[in-house]
């Protein structure tokens, strides 16, 4: 969920998210440039920047896309009309990666979105869910996180951005939540039980 606000999310549960619905007497945000359209390609090339900066680079797949709008708190001031639409994308990593060494591969990507010139944002350690965080300095919010069962997942979400008439999705890419899958796909590296 984006800071601030509520959120309207859009997907299809029968079909391709293609088109972005209108919020009855919405208007997008002052001064914002890029469309949703742009922002969708613009995650999709800061998750392949991330995956290329791992090595050796786990096995993915497409997760979620999310399509939609950050609605304005009530009373927030004069620009209550004012929405920001948002995109999401993400990937599952499907490589199994264990216990032992899951901090490395925290560390790698966060050693990575530094050389970036992105900025940290939050950085968990702890051995069985650690995480990182960062921002871009156009303001993409980058999350790798764990799941209780070691599932992997790297999102990125769009700040505010105006409204597109159609947002791209990926080939293959899931129309409906759902959780990430469990990894299923062994590497000699990122599966291995020692930390050596």
């Amino acid at each position: 969920m984006q800071p601030g606000g509520a959120e309207l999310n859009v997907w299809l549960s029968g079909g391709r998210p293609d088109r972005v619905p209108a919020v009855p007497g919405a208007r997008s945000a002052p001064g914002v440039t890029a469309d949703q359209a742009a922002a969708a390609e613009r995650c999709e090339a800061l998750l392949r920047d991330t995956l290329d900066g791992v090595r050796p680079e786990p096995a993915w797949r497409h997760g979620v896309a999310r399509a939609g709008a950050r609605l304005p708190m009530p009373g927030a001031g004069p620009d209550d009309a004012d929405v920001h639409w948002y995109v999401t994308r993400s990937r599952d990593i499907v490589t199994i990666v264990s216990a032992a060494r899951r901090g490395a591969l925290v560390g790698m990507v966060e050693r990575h979105w530094r050389r970036c010139g992105w900025t940290v944002t939050s950085v968990n350690v702890g051995r069985e869910l650690p995480g990182v965080a960062a921002v871009t300095p156009d303001g993409y919010q980058l999350a790798l996180v764990f799941g209780d069962l070691g599932q992997a997942g790297l999102t990125v979400g769009s700040p505010g951005v105006a409204r597109s008439e159609w947002v791209p999705y990926p080939h293959g890419v899931p129309v409906a939540p759902g959780g990430a899958p469990l990894p299923d796909v062994c590497c000699p590296f990122w599966s291995a039980m020692g930390a050596g």
